[in-house]
């Protein structure tokens, strides 16, 4: 089924408003009711627009339904329109059955950046319907994406995507093609992009193409939702952490565009509940436009995207804050069998901490501010045999170096010293080329491609090939094999000339995979992929130069500790000095099923995962377990539309997180009690189980619609186990367990336009 197509089917899921937006006020009026679909599926068509000669307008809910209120008796001649489709008019009455006929032209667009899904590695997507059916997501974006296959759980239901027994920050995200630096807020409470403006969600736990580099990880595309250009409409949704408005529509015979913005206001609860000495205040917003205008295959389309990320941190004596902005635009045109795309983009990021000092300790204040650029360009040329592309993949700019300021806590009048910026420009080049061959139609298909990239801060040319063969066993049936290289460079936190290592070397990773896949009738999916990744000079641990302030652990981290500290590496670095000399390695099997009816949703996945790590060998030998390794990783979602009425459920079932016990203490000839260890991560915690229920509830009215839900996680008040410590007092270790159960809520207004 082409993308474009899938999109379409998958919006099926949620209610959407059917909404008349005029009607004739002088003769009888008739309601007709009817359905629009796809000509070639027959699956219904959302959002499709069906207007009479007399004025009256209506839109289709997801379901393809629609409600004209028509002046003139039970028959109207009507024009039906919707995007990716041939204008249809025709004469209706209750009942009717609209098909209609996508274009030719449309379907060719969609399609050409990508390959046909036998020529693909094995991915799983979800839009943004499916995402707002997901219990225990909170109708979050890629919370939601933890319910597929390959993707392990967070302790307490934090974000983060651990793809594969991958780390954080192996896999990259990237919306709309431009990757993305904090795809969550706070480390994990919610994702950086809201439900409502989301098309589709893709994730392609390994095995991706030569046009994505710098991860040795997985890969998560977010594709924003194109503006409609029918005319504007507005809404937004108030829920228990935040609020958010969006509007969209023509912008005056030049194109479409959409504009959407979101705030929590967690800082205002908890500034009126707490006193000034007991404030902690977290805070975030982001906004997003998106505008579109111009056709691929007459003078080229361009699409311009805003997009930003913002959190503070407010303590009684401490200040965090973090945030990005990316401004973007893209032109693509179409000649004949011939496409071409160039992508230039530029941001800023910002980093910033003050700490106030105790009465002989100084007042500190770190901050750090880059101005990434980038540009991606590729061209495609397609042929009965297949296509050949190339590309340039440039990303770089000037990447700030931590300043570093302190007081005289002696001296209060005193100016704080900072160190010298010391700013270093640098870029990652890459030229990428491709090429694929169909054999015996689409029986037999090969990708290979290489991706030869040079990485600034790092110095280092590296060399990528990578391999996708598939063969398709049955009309349903396809079997995909999977190898490649995949490099990961050094971030600027990691390379900082005075709290980092300027030498370290980029990491890599071998990847490879086997698996099948099968697409039955009514859009049911079926994957299994068996998977093994071995990487080497991977970032860890090591002696620290002396001088350098760092303190060597004794042990690997382990508990929540070391998960905050998987989740903030990306964005603020390491906390320790590191080297490359470190392996990773991990190998499992994915299996998933997903189908999508008009009325329903299933969604299952079960991953095998073993994941370990390898440390500094001057320090320990052997392999140990990852962190955030998880054995067996098994989750069962399903959702049920009757009516206005939608319920869901989750069941979770995930092993316990690896840690290192706590074995006793002794006391030393100072008396200083001391804890003594066991071996590193030899010790899982109970296993984790939980349900999540989901209630929606959708009125419809002329003015507009109203759409609310409860969303519960841990429905049952299960003690789940996150974390284990040594309790001095009580000589044992102790158990910390999450939130017995969290409710969240949330309404949901979109006027009639």
């Amino acid at each position: 089924m082409r993308p474009w197509l899938c999109t379409l089917v998958l919006a099926a899921i949620v209610p959407a408003p059917a909404i008349v937006v005029g009607q004739p006020a002088s003769r009888a009026v008739a309601t007709i009711t009817g359905t629009v679909v796809d000509a070639a599926t027959g699956r219904p068509i959302p959002d499709a627009v069906i207007a009479d000669a007399g004025g009256a307008v209506a839109l289709t809910d997801a379901d393809g339904r629609f409600a004209l209120s028509h002046a003139g008796g039970g028959r109207a001649g009507v024009v039906v329109t919707a995007a990716g489709y041939v204008d249809r008019g025709l004469v209706i009455r209750a009942g009717a059955r609209i098909a209609l006929t996508p274009r030719s032209a449309d379907e060719i667009i969609e399609v050409i950046d990508t390959a046909p899904a036998a020529a693909a590695p094995q991915a799983w997507a979800i839009d943004a319907a499916e995402v707002r059916a997901v219990p225990g997501a909170g109708n979050d974006v890629l919370k939601a994406a933890q319910a597929l296959p390959g993707m392990a759980r967070i302790p307490f239901g934090l974000g983060g995507l651990v793809v594969r027994g991958m780390s954080p920050r192996d896999t990259n995200v990237y919306l709309d093609g431009i990757e993305v630096p904090l795809a969550f807020h706070f480390f994990g409470i919610t994702s950086f992009y809201p439900a409502s403006q989301l098309a589709s969600l893709e994730v392609q736990n390994g095995g991706f193409g030569v046009e994505h580099g710098r991860g040795q990880g997985g890969l998560v595309a977010l594709t924003s939702r194109a503006p409609r250009s029918d005319g504007w409409q507005a809404g937004g949704e108030v829920s228990i952490v935040d609020a958010s408005a969006h509007a969209e529509g023509p912008t005056g015979g030049l194109g479409a565009i959409s504009v959407a913005v979101r705030r929590s206001y967690i800082d205002g609860i908890l500034r009126a509940v707490l006193s000034e000495d007991d404030r902690f205040l977290p805070r975030y917003y982001d906004a997003q436009v998106r505008w579109d205008v111009g056709d691929a295959r007459e003078r080229g389309a361009l699409t311009a995207w805003l997009f930003t990320s913002n959190d503070e941190l407010l303590g009684d004596e401490a200040r965090f804050g973090q945030s990005f902005v990316r401004l973007a635009a893209r032109y693509l045109r179409q000649v004949d069998r011939t496409t071409v795309a160039i992508t230039p983009w530029a941001g800023l990021d910002r980093l910033e901490f003050v700490g106030e000092g105790g009465d002989d300790e100084p007042d500190t204040e770190l901050g750090r501010t880059s101005v990434p650029l980038g540009l991606r360009a590729s061209i495609t040329r397609d042929a009965g045999w297949g296509h050949v592309a190339a590309g340039l993949d440039l990303q770089g700019g000037r990447y700030g170096r931590l300043a570093i300021g302190t007081d005289d806590p002696m001296d209060g009048d005193a100016p704080m010293v900072t160190r010298p910026r010391d700013d270093r420009w640098a870029a990652d080049t890459a030229l990428w080329v491709e090429g694929r061959w169909r054999l015996d139609g689409e029986r037999l298909a090969a990708t290979a491609g290489l991706r030869l990239e040079r990485y600034g801060l790092a110095r280092q040319w590296v060399l990528d090939p990578r391999l996708l063969v598939s063969q398709r066993l049955s009309s349903r049936l396809t079997l995909r094999h999977t190898l490649g290289l995949y490099h990961q460079p050094p971030t600027a936190a990691d390379t900082d000339p005075e709290l980092g290592n300027p030498a370290l070397d980029s990491a890599f990773a071998l990847q490879g995979s086997t698996g099948l896949s099968w697409r039955g009738p009514l859009d049911l999916e079926l994957g299994a992929t068996a998977f093994a990744s071995r990487g080497w000079h991977q970032a860890t641990e090591v002696a620290a130069p002396s001088g350098s302030g760092f303190e060597l652990n004794e042990q690997p981290g382990s508990g929540m500790g070391a998960t905050m500290l998987e989740l903030l590496e990306e964005q603020l670095g390491s906390f320790q000095y590191r080297d490359d000399v470190g392996g990773a390695r991990s190998v499992g099997v994915e299996l998933g099923l997903k189908r999508s009816t008009e009325r329903s949703m299933v969604m299952a996945s079960y991953t095998l995962t073993k994941a370990r790590r390898a440390d500094d060998p001057m320090r320990f030998t052997g392999w140990r377990p990852y962190q955030l390794d998880q054995l067996h990783n098994l989750s069962l979602v399903g959702a049920v539309r009757t009516g206005a009425w939608q319920l869901g459920a989750r069941l979770r079932w995930v092993t316990g997180n690896p840690y290192t016990p706590t074995v006793g203490t002794h006391v030393t000839p100072e008396g200083e009690e001391i804890e003594e260890q066991g071996p590193p991560l030899s010790t899982r915690l109970p296993d984790f189980v939980q349900l999540d229920v989901r209630v929606d509830r959708t009125w419809r009215r002329r003015w507009g619609t109203v759409s609310a839900f409860l969303d519960v996680q841990n429905a049952t008040w299960r003690d789940n186990v996150e974390d284990a410590t040594w309790d001095a007092t009580t000589q044992r270790e102790e158990y910390t367990t999450g939130l017995p159960i969290l409710p969240m809520f949330g309404v949901t207004y979109t006027p009639a336009p």
